[in-house]
């Protein structure tokens, strides 16, 4: 495996422009794909694609800033024919498999960091079932502040701005605004037995 890394750092800086001189070609046949597949082909793509993700979403509508970068995969749905509802501002960071929900749209200032698997969620649809009648379809905007920090698994809901520099905590799930510089977090996992005290209270 050190021989594997060394190796591909020796190659590197000759592959990079033999890289960008093919990628007119991947434009070309996701073009095709696009037209074959619609916008799942595409996102299907995104999921699939080592190191295109920025260019890719560029090419389907949406708004990338500079020096982005993006683990995948990444995870787009609902585009709607295409990414346009997606803003990406400079200097952001999205880890493995973030999801993100183009229902409505979704900006993300520079700067920001989403973790890996952050879910962003624009919108709610019960279905066709009983339900809709009690809950009709909502949705909304979500917005990510500069430099905001959203941590490993975090949901932010429809409607909701997270602010400045505000700082989301694991697994949190936030359905109203977070004020800049705040911190926002899960409940945490507590004892309730261990093995020398038997049985706790699990309430």
């Amino acid at each position: 495996m050190p021989l594997l890394a060394s190796f591909r750092q020796m190659v590197a800086p000759f592959l990079g422009p033999v890289s960008r001189g093919l990628s007119p070609i991947g434009t070309v046949r996701r073009k095709l794909h696009y037209f074959h597949h619609g916008m799942e082909g595409i996102a299907r793509e995104l999921r699939d694609s080592p190191n295109q993700h920025v260019r890719i979403l560029r090419e389907f509508g949406a708004s990338v800033g500079d020096d982005v970068s993006i683990h995948g995969p990444i995870y787009i749905v609902n585009g709607q024919g295409s990414f346009r509802n997606l803003t990406i501002g400079n200097r952001c960071h999205l880890g493995t498999g973030v999801m993100i929900d183009l229902a409505d749209r979704v900006t993300i200032k520079d700067e920001a960091t989403l973790a890996m698997q952050v879910s962003i969620v624009t919108h709610i649809n019960v279905g066709p079932g009983p339900l809709k009648e009690r809950r009709p379809r909502k949705q909304g905007p979500v917005v990510i502040e500069r430099g905001a920090y959203l941590g490993i698994g975090a949901t932010v809901l429809h409607g909701v701005t997270i602010g400045e520099q505000a700082t989301i905590g694991a697994h949190a799930l936030i359905d109203k605004d977070v004020p800049a510089h705040a911190t926002m977090a899960a409940p945490r996992a507590r004892l309730v037995s261990s093995a020398s005290e038997g049985e706790g209270d699990e309430r």
